[in-house]
């Protein structure tokens, strides 16, 4: 038990008295303060995206018909266990509390894949992948440019080459398979809809209304 009784009070003394007592209120206020909302956020999010390469990652290896596709199930089923396991122990250490399953997006996409067979899986499991990994990307720098806590953001850290692996890896796959890499990461990996007849409408109101702030300047001017 540290005491300060055992210290004589010198000029050295009191700089080790001093250098003591700032370093474990320091302690303290670290051991203690609560990890931000960023922190958080990232946390939870970055396991239940875990959770869900592990599952569509296991249905991969049960059902694609192209090997590749089957690797990189495989592949993904032990990477994100592993970095989930490391993305545990951060949680547990900074008290932050952790989803019991994947995001309902994230559960739509599997139904989607269980419903699939043949190659439409295969094609699916690329498109919709692509998006996926995508969105841990943007998921992990936002956690690198705004979180606040080093544990968390190590996880980022030590997760982005990783993905980005991933990610590279299913691009080559989409490219061997025919599959658009571009897709849409708001739509669950659905291509994004186009929409030509809602675009010409639009312009067709921008236009009428044009023609109709002409005839009233047009009027104005005549008055």
């Amino acid at each position: 038990m540290f005491s300060l009784k055992r210290l004589p009070y010198t000029a050295a003394g009191g700089a080790v008295l001093a250098a003591t007592v700032i370093a474990v209120l320091i302690g303290a206020g670290s051991a203690y303060a609560a990890p931000s909302a960023q922190d958080t956020t990232f946390l939870q999010k970055a396991h239940q995206t875990n959770l869900a390469e592990i599952a569509v990652g296991n249905l991969a290896q049960q059902k694609a018909t192209d090997q590749t596709v089957r690797d990189l199930g495989s592949r993904f089923v032990t990477d994100h266990a592993q970095l989930d396991q490391a993305l545990q122990q951060t949680a547990s250490a900074l008290g932050v509390t952790l989803p019991n399953g994947p995001s309902a997006d994230q559960q739509a996409v599997a139904r989607r894949l269980e419903a699939a067979n043949g190659r439409a899986f295969d094609q699916l499991f690329i498109s919709t992948q692509l998006a996926g990994h995508m969105m841990a990307m943007r998921l992990g720098e936002a956690e690198l440019s705004g979180g606040s806590d080093p544990q968390a953001k190590k996880v980022a850290s030590d997760s982005a080459p990783v993905i980005k692996a991933h990610h590279e890896a299913l691009a080559s796959a989409a490219a061997a398979l025919g599959v658009p890499s571009n897709v849409n990461t708001g739509s669950g990996g659905r291509a994004a809809p186009h929409r030509p007849y809602a675009i010409a409408a639009l312009l067709v109101i921008l236009g009428v209304l044009l023609l109709a702030v002409g005839r009233r300047r047009l009027a104005g001017s005549r008055a």
